[in-house]
């Protein structure tokens, strides 16, 4: 042991060994520096040779390095943005190349429902109201109907406390107290219903379901077993039709057979409408019960909603003609955009997203099915109308303010979720009932006049008592399409992966000339030539200098 290394306090051997490691370690520099001279020289990417070489000035190879750190820099950032575009942006909405026929439609579903909601000489709403406010003892049954019907009704139903919930009676006491004379009465005085220039008996057109306006008809919508899980209770033969479909929303018709269901028009215009007279008695008119307009409200929709009639709507008032011209609007989406997840297109497929009480997908059912689950959980039931199972109750008076907050709880909690721009894919959305890919729905153009139906039914000699014809209200609905074509819009890809990878490429050959060889060459000089090079000359690097 040298004095020296005895004072720094290590051995001799130490040193000797840190010694053969620095000349080691320089060597395999030296060998690393080589190869990658070697690699800048055959390179295809430009501006690395320059780097390379030794025998020019450190000016000239520094210049090169900022120029090259520049180049890539605003590779990268342009390829970014392209990426955050393809990203976010993946989908265009455009016309398609031609027109669609309106055969290739459903005509749309029409749901009429009566304003008055019960027939007075079952249940006079208002005068149960009266005798409620000043403290008369009711029979036990009409109570119980008012009951039942405060629930329907726009006012009165702060009279009526009770339990929490109601049974499934509630259905048969609703049913007892309609006035059912809008479907009735057209066939009892002559007046049937037409379709595409064909009489048909209303019942056979127009089937009674149970909306949130309560007790209303339906015609051309799909029957309760095409739209509905088999877990969810029905009452009696309501929403019930006996047609099968042959239709979907996503692959349209699938026979071409002229006559079939759902109903569609082969041809536009007046002559080719739905036409319905809507008769109600003067008597039957209860203002307590409904709101500041009398008559029917109607709601055009597809086959296979759930309409939502006291939220989208239009008037028949009585004594009026109404007519309904419509425009249908499509959306389709090409095969390419199916392709796409979900989240990144931004629609479902009709049969893609599974519901709980829906056997098909729609943003109306979804919701419905949605504000079902939120009362559930916020109140232990569900209104009368949304979709439940046998475990579940319907809610009664008590719940009426529960189930109000609770809708607006949920509205809040969707469009929180829609308002906030970091959701990203995988995190849980609220309901999530985005659009359909493939979707159908009509824009109407309504106009009513003044119908002196009373006249036009005695020249016609339909048949009504002229003492009927003075206690009776009147109005008639007709609804046709606008034009035998329409233009529909199609969902196609902006930027997929062809064109990312295209412009990737592209900006990456503008900026640095690199290409796919250029990668093979990465690869190359990482696997294959060391391999070879170990073989051959017994050095990874090759050859040495």
């Amino acid at each position: 042991m040298t004095p020296e290394s005895a004072e720094e306090g290590q051995s001799y051997p130490f040193t000797v060994l840190k010694a053969k490691q620095g000349i080691f370690q320089g060597h395999r520099g030296r060998r690393i520096r080589k190869y990658f001279r070697e690699y800048c020289d055959h390179a295809g990417i430009h501006g690395l040779r320059y780097i390379a070489e030794t025998k020019r000035a450190p000016t000239e190879r520094f210049i090169w390095g900022i120029l090259i750190i520049i180049s890539i820099s605003a590779c990268g950032y342009m390829i970014s943005r392209i990426y955050n575009k393809y990203e976010k942006s993946p989908v265009i909405v455009s016309f398609a190349t031609k027109e669609s026929p309106i055969f290739s439609i459903p005509f749309p579903a029409v749901t009429i429902c009566p304003i008055s909601k019960s027939n007075r000489t079952k249940l006079n709403y208002t005068m149960v109201i009266k005798k409620k406010i000043s403290k008369e003892i009711l029979p036990p049954e009409i109570e119980l109907r008012a009951q039942y019907m405060s629930l329907v009704c726009e006012n009165g139903r702060e009279h009526f406390p009770n339990n929490d919930t109601f049974t499934d009676d509630f259905f048969v006491k609703l049913d007892e107290v309609p006035d059912n004379l809008p479907l009735r009465i057209p066939v009892t005085t002559n007046i049937p219903c037409i379709f595409m220039k064909k009489v048909m008996p209303c019942e056979k057109l127009f089937k009674p379901i149970i909306t949130d306006e309560g007790i209303c008809y339906t015609f051309n919508m799909l029957d309760r077993n095409e739209i509905f899980n088999d877990n969810v209770v029905h009452y009696t033969n309501y929403h019930k039709n006996d047609e099968v479909s042959k239709w979907n929303i996503d692959d349209g018709y699938l026979d071409a057979n002229v006559t079939t269901f759902p109903r569609r028009a082969l041809f536009s215009g007046a002559d080719n409408a739905l036409e319905i007279m809507l008769p109600q008695t003067a008597e039957n008119i209860d203002y307590l019960c409904v709101r500041d307009v009398q008559g029917y409200s109607f709601t055009l929709h597809t086959p296979h909603t759930i309409p939502n009639p006291k939220k989208q709507f239009y008037i028949i008032p009585f004594d009026t003609s109404v007519v309904a011209v419509v425009q249908p609007r499509m959306m389709t989406t090409s095969q390419g955009v199916k392709d796409y997840d979900p989240f990144d297109r931004k629609c479902y497929l009709a049969r893609e997203r599974p519901l709980k009480f829906f056997k098909i997908y729609s943003p109306e059912n979804c919701r419905l099915e949605c504000l079902a689950n939120h009362t559930l959980k916020s109140c232990g039931c569900v209104n009368f109308f949304m979709p439940r199972d046998n475990e579940t109750s319907i809610c009664s008076n008590n719940k009426y303010n529960c189930m109000k907050k609770s809708e607006r709880r949920m509205m809040k909690l969707e469009l929180s979720n829609i308002m906030n721009m970091t959701l990203k894919k995988g995190h849980d959305i609220y309901c999530n009932c985005m659009p359909l890919c493939t979707d159908l729905s009509y824009d109407t153009e309504q106009s009513h006049t003044v119908w002196d139906w009373d006249e036009q039914l005695r020249v016609f000699q339909a048949g009504m008592p002229k003492k009927m014809r003075k206690y009776m209200k009147m109005s008639k609905l007709s609804v046709f399409f606008k034009l035998e074509h329409f233009w529909t819009t199609e969902r196609n890809e902006l930027y997929g992966p062809t064109d990312f990878l295209a412009n990737f490429g592209g900006l990456l050959g503008l900026f640095t000339g690199f290409s796919l060889l250029s990668l093979v060459e990465i690869i190359y000089f990482l696997t294959l030539r060391i391999f070879c090079n170990i073989k051959k000359y017994k050095e990874w690097s090759g050859l040495a200098e």
